[in-house]
């Protein structure tokens, strides 16, 4: 009798503690948070890309999501493919139906310039560099086919063609022994993390790789010469298509066709390429006057009969433009990367 007793007993406690962990069928789990994939994004017009949502606690009950864009007119989103329709920025938003918690993502879209799209190639060099001179030979074997694609200028140092501008920026980026060169001033183009590499390691398949690259900036570059005066007027125009508030305008004048001696050579060199101004101020360029969208900047020059030894050529001159990155003027020198380049001669 006590054992039936007993076993009664834990039957009605077996059956408490089963009543007791049991969840009402119409329990609901609320939306604590929302989190996306990407923070930021940078694409072209046209281009799409998909953010994936999550929704916390992972088993909550209503995990509906709402997908808005800010402007419609810059990127759209369905069901978290987003798609570039312009140039602009705009807020890509998830919002749970449940809660209504929130998360973005800032999607910049650019479009890629069909013209004066170029890259720029810079040279650390001199006359005394009996390497420099396989090197610029290699150089020139790279970029023969691409025209004006590949914009090539040459920094001497410790030479009758060396200017301060040359010598601070040969200075700026460390370099300890030439030839050196660099690729829109980009680090791990040829070395990993370094900006300057030997020009003998540069490859077409390089520069066709680097051209390929979308660009945030577009420039365009007019000149004309008074050989009266000997002015140069010079005009440059483009536009930011994403903000670049630390952006600067550079403008160098170079030189073809000049004779004088090389090491390496067999006496009867012809110097290309050369540095002989710089028609922007300091070391990094100057203000755009704006962050993003449309810029214009207009200059002139005159152009004496010598700089330096060397006399000048207006019809061997050309002036080179580009914008680039004015991030760090000192220590770091791996930010301030050339977004675009243009060249132009001067008659």
């Amino acid at each position: 009798m006590k054992n039936v007793f007993s076993l009664g007993l834990l039957a009605v406690a077996t059956a408490l503690i089963a009543f007791s962990s049991c969840k009402p069928a119409n329990e609901v789990k609320a939306v604590t948070g929302i989190t996306l994939s990407e923070t930021s994004k940078t694409l072209t017009v046209g281009e799409a890309f998909a953010l994936t949502a999550t929704v916390e606690p992972t088993d909550a009950t209503d995990k509906n999501i709402v997908w808005t864009s800010e402007n419609t007119e810059i990127a759209t989103v369905d069901d978290g493919n987003v798609i570039g329709v312009a140039s602009g920025t705009t807020e890509i938003k998830a919002t749970t139906r449940d809660g209504g918690k929130t998360a973005t993502c800032t999607v910049t879209v650019v479009r890629v310039p069909t013209s004066g799209n170029a890259i720029l190639l810079e040279d650390f060099t001199a006359t005394w560099c009996a390497p420099c001179f396989k090197g610029m030979q290699n150089i020139q074997k790279q970029i023969a086919s691409f025209g004006n694609k590949v914009i090539l200028v040459c920094h001497h140092t410790g030479d009758d063609f060396a200017i301060e501008h040359s010598e601070d920026l040969s200075n700026f980026y460390k370099v300890s022994g030439i030839p050196a060169s660099m690729l829109d001033r980009t680090p791990s183009i040829v070395k990993q993390d370094e900006i300057t590499f030997h020009p003998g390691y540069l490859e077409k398949e390089i520069l066709t790789q680097k051209l390929a690259e979308p660009k945030t900036v577009t420039i365009s570059l007019e000149t004309s010469y008074d050989e009266s005066s000997r002015d140069i007027k010079i005009k440059v125009s483009g536009s930011l298509e994403q903000s670049h508030p630390k952006a600067k305008l550079n403008v160098y004048l170079v030189q073809d066709g000049i004779k004088y001696e090389q090491n390496g050579s067999d006496g009867n060199y012809i110097h290309h390429n050369a540095l002989r101004a710089v028609i922007s101020k300091g070391l990094w360029g100057d203000d755009l006057g704006v962050t993003q969208g449309a810029y214009s900047k207009e200059y002139t020059y005159n152009l004496p009969q010598k700089i330096g030894n060397f006399a000048t050529k207006p019809n061997k001159m050309y002036i080179v433009a580009f914008v680039a990155e004015a991030a760090n003027t000192s220590g770091d020198n791996t930010k301030n990367i050339v977004h675009n380049a243009a060249i132009q001669s001067i008659k």
